[in-house]
């Protein structure tokens, strides 16, 4: 049965993510209970429209629960507590970036309590989610991600179903491991222009009307240039299970050590290259 504003929704997890989307449902007719570890989220959960509930065991009234913690041992924490009291039907849906497996193991651990995951991992970063235009990409099955599609329309811009459960975890290692190449191929190139005498000021406006144009190439200077460590890890662990090397992936790492907000800011400033490390490969 398709999800309506008559179903509460709770929220664990009211950081740098979770806490738009507070405001994005509450504003669509939803009641969202919250819950987080730190006071001041909660207060500010509350502040954007939601409920502040004691503990996870006021979470139970929800039909679903959306999971924005930081480690697979917090989402399955989390899982687990809400398993006890959730009713039966009930969503847990891990926005959290986690292993595949993670995802795969609690579908088979809260099925016996009809309980349904949904794995549906956010990429668009905390610009996408205050603008409301978070592209989800989502592991579950079919019927349960149409029936949660009105508790992700008032803050994405796209819902991507990519197959089971865990499937949207695999989505996202994807989609990160082209987003940290890009970044670094996009400094290098801009460097190498700069040096030539090209300022990026120039050569971006016309890269955005090539075949080279993207959204990493556009936003370059909004970006904060985080979680890349985590990410690269997520990818080499997923690529070991199936016993696959990933050379670029561990290149690009390297590279991302020596690029931060300041020197990009520089480079597209046409004040200074950033110099990558001399590595050998």
């Amino acid at each position: 049965m398709v999800m309506t504003t008559a179903d509460p929704v709770g929220i664990v997890g009211a950081g740098a993510m979770g806490l738009p989307i507070v405001r994005y449902l509450t504003d669509a007719g939803f009641r969202v209970l919250c819950w987080d570890l730190d006071p001041g989220r909660l207060n500010g959960a509350v502040t954007n429209g939601g409920e502040a509930a004691s503990g996870p065991a006021d979470l139970g009234v929800c039909r679903a629960l959306l999971v924005f913690v930081p480690t697979d041992e917090d989402v399955r924490s989390v899982a687990l507590e809400f398993a006890e009291v959730a009713s039966p039907g009930a969503y847990f849906v891990i926005h959290s970036s986690v292993r595949t497996q993670t995802c795969r193991a609690l579908t088979e651990e809260l099925a016996p309590a009809r309980i349904k995951v949904v794995d549906a991992a956010l990429t668009g970063g905390v610009r996408g989610a205050r603008a409301g235009e978070i592209n989800l990409l989502v592991g579950g099955a079919a019927e349960d991600v149409a029936a949660l599609e009105p508790v992700f329309k008032p803050w994405t811009s796209h819902v991507n179903h990519l197959g089971p459960s865990g499937n949207g975890q695999i989505g996202k290692t994807v989609n990160n491991m082209i987003h940290w190449g890009q970044i670094v191929c996009i400094v290098e190139a801009l460097s190498l222009g700069l040096e030539l005498g090209l300022k990026p000021e120039q050569m971006r406006p016309a890269l955005y009307n090539g075949p080279t144009d993207s959204r990493t190439l556009r936003e370059l200077e909004e970006m904060r240039f985080t979680w890349y460590e985590k990410d690269t890890d997520n990818a080499v662990e997923m690529a070991s299970d199936i016993d696959r090397k990933l050379y670029f992936s561990e290149i690009v790492r390297t590279f991302m050590r020596s690029i931060n907000v300041a020197n990009v800011a520089a480079l597209l400033d046409g004040e200074s290259v950033v110099e990558l490390p001399e590595i050998t490969i």
